[in-house]
């Protein structure tokens, strides 16, 4: 995987965004000379066209590399439609859930340092999850949700797997969410630290119980928050300092910046 050196992320599992500009700073080769192929390429190429002309999206930039070479890096569309503005090749796009696996490396990372284990349980680094409750399976559709205890603690090895049984707050869930303003996964316009939202989401019920099945939802933000009691330092400064700047993504934020 070539390291994008221009990137902006938005919390642990927020809004992030991307600039593919790693492209400049390799150089271009023929698709032939590293094993690929040009015809297959077009393929690529005159699929994405017909995506943007048939209005299933505004805009899309394309790169595909190999042994340290592009082969292929194109823009199709608009990067404003209604301004008709062109979609530029170093476009900034959200990167979205794939934030994941930047908070993903960050806990490895603890992991090869010995700051945390995948057993461990996620009350050592937040103790508001100690003791957590799981929504009852008897919860009628659209009534008010009761809660049950877990049946056993969440481990980080929960949250890296999105086993832990905790949601977006959807369905039965979606009315104390919203109440206590941890609904769904949009963090960016909140005037708190994350941690401060996580603490209030460890006191609702949860969709599942930890371990027991696949529920997609909130674990990786909260798995940010253990980062960042590990560590001793704020995700985005773990991120800058750990990895960002060592793999030179030297644009690379929760935000844009100003510059």
């Amino acid at each position: 995987m070539i390291p994008l050196r221009r990137s902006l992320l938005t919390l642990a599992l927020g809004l992030c965004l991307v600039l593919p500009s790693a492209a400049q700073n390799l150089p271009q080769a023929k698709p032939e000379s590293v094993g690929m192929s040009s015809e297959r390429l077009a393929r690529l190429s005159a699929t994405m066209k017909r995506a943007v002309d048939e209005g299933r999206a505004p805009g899309i930039v394309t790169l595909v590399a190999r042994s340290g070479k592009v082969v292929h890096h194109e823009s199709f569309g608009h990067l404003d439609r209604e301004r008709s503005v062109p979609m530029p090749r170093d476009a900034i796009f959200r990167i979205a859930s794939m934030t994941k696996a930047i908070t993903t490396v960050a806990a490895v990372m603890l992991m090869e340092e010995g700051r945390l284990l995948l057993d461990d349980p996620v009350s050592k680094f937040i103790p508001s999850f100690e003791k957590t409750t799981v929504l009852a399976p008897a919860t009628a559709a659209g009534g008010e949700p009761t809660s049950a205890p877990a049946r056993r603690a969440i481990t980080i090895r929960h949250l890296l797997t999105q086993t832990a049984g905790i949601s977006y707050g959807t369905g039965a869930l979606e009315a104390p969410y919203k109440a206590a303003n941890v609904y769904m996964w949009y963090f960016a316009d909140k005037d708190e630290p994350i941690a401060a939202s996580i603490d209030r989401l460890a006191a609702l019920p949860f969709e599942g119980q930890p371990g027991e099945r696949y529920v997609y939802g909130f674990a990786t933000d909260i798995l940010g928050v253990v980062v960042e009691k590990a560590s001793g330092l704020s995700l985005d400064e773990f991120f800058r300092t750990r990895i960002f700047q060592p793999l030179k993504m030297t644009d690379s934020s929760f935000y844009v910046p100003a510059d």
